[in-house]
């Protein structure tokens, strides 16, 4: 006569067997990609620095660079800026007048004639 009980008692602990292997293993997998991460992760953080140590000229350069063609694009903008100004001034002929127009000495400096 079969005894189901023993067969399922065998059933489990086969079952058990199995499934601390499997853990084992996954333990055993984790493991190994904690390890592949920090050396990853070491030899990203080298290759930065290598990086940054290898083309810190080349970015200072750069940075200098931009830094003064956007002077140069200032200094271009605000002398445009005078320049239409002073375009804007000489088409309107404008003349500097006194504040007070009943200034006897700005009839004196208005003069057409500096003869006496």
């Amino acid at each position: 006569m079969v005894n189901y009980a023993e067969e399922a008692r065998q059933l489990a602990a086969e079952n058990q067997r199995r499934m601390s292997l499997l853990l084992d293993e996954i333990q055993a997998i984790n493991e190994q990609t904690a390890a592949t991460g920090r050396e990853l992760a070491d030899r990203l953080t080298a290759d930065m620095d290598e990086f940054w140590t290898t083309h810190a000229d080349e970015l200072d350069k750069a940075a200098a660079d931009a830094e003064a063609q956007q002077r140069r694009q200032d200094e271009a903008r605000e002398q445009r800026a005078a320049i239409a100004r002073s375009m804007t001034a000489r088409r309107a002929g404008q003349l500097v007048t006194p504040v007070d127009e009943e200034d006897e000495e700005a009839k004196f400096y208005r003069r057409k004639s500096w003869l006496i």
